[in-house]
């Protein structure tokens, strides 16, 4: 059993052996067993990819509050949030088969990499003229803002949607490193989507990677409403 008093503050990240007893007390064994035998491998990831299996689980059956509130604290600080969307995101690449076409890179570095990612999805969303003029920042009707933004049940999340000039919705995917040729079916089912939620004939895809590759430039290429960029990054230096 899990029991109440646990030091829940000292974990940082999502606590496996918790969440295992949690998922077995909540008649959910079958599911706790199979995160926890399974061998599934993204990059080098294993067990960060188990907590984005069990973070699926938790707010699917609409437990992940309860666990949090109970056993781990730190997931309702701003850094445990982060790491919340650490593990969708590197569950979504897995599912999606988006991997890494160059050989797998060490855990830590990929960690590294990945909180860039936040800071330039918080900074392009903070500065969409960057990307095109008069670009906006969606607004549901409820107040949601497109950062993140949720498209279906399974969680999957839209890194910005827009608005441009001519009120199109714009679906923005970002790539901290390469942009391989995978990721635009990932757009495409982003783009339906929103075609379904807003009621609207048209939406475009952006795509912005460190690099776009031949293969993603090729299965691009005849489709409408798609636009690939590169970004590039300067460190300007002022002696004190």
């Amino acid at each position: 059993m899990v029991d109440g008093s646990t030091d829940v503050e000292e974990f940082e990240g999502l606590p496996l052996r918790l969440a295992y007893t949690f998922l077995s007390e909540k008649g959910l064994l079958n599911e706790s067993d199979e995160i926890r035998q399974s061998k599934d491998k993204y990059k080098s990831y294993t067990s960060t990819l188990k907590r984005g299996k069990i973070l699926d689980v938790l707010e699917k059956h609409n437990l992940l509050d309860e666990f949090i509130g109970k056993y781990w604290h730190f997931g309702s600080t701003n850094d445990g949030k982060r790491k919340l969307q650490r593990y969708r995101r590197i569950l979504d690449s897995f599912l999606s088969n988006d991997r890494a076409e160059d050989g797998e890179e060490e855990e830590s570095i990929e960690e590294t990499s990945f909180a860039y990612e936040e800071n330039l999805r918080d900074y392009l969303a903070n500065n969409l003229s960057v990307v095109e003029a008069g670009l906006t920042l969606f607004k549901d009707k409820d107040g949601k803002e497109g950062v993140e933004y949720p498209v279906d049940a399974g969680n999957k999340r839209i890194d910005i949607l827009a608005v441009d000039k001519n009120h199109i919705p714009v679906v923005i995917e970002l790539k901290v490193s390469r942009g391989y040729e995978k990721v635009i079916g990932q757009c495409l089912y982003y783009k339906n989507r929103v075609k379904e939620l807003l009621q609207t004939p048209r939406v475009r895809i952006v795509i912005i990677a460190r690099e776009i590759t031949p293969h993603l430039k090729t299965a691009t290429a005849d489709l409408p409403d798609v636009e690939l960029y590169e970004y590039s990054l300067a460190v300007n230096l002022s002696k004190l």
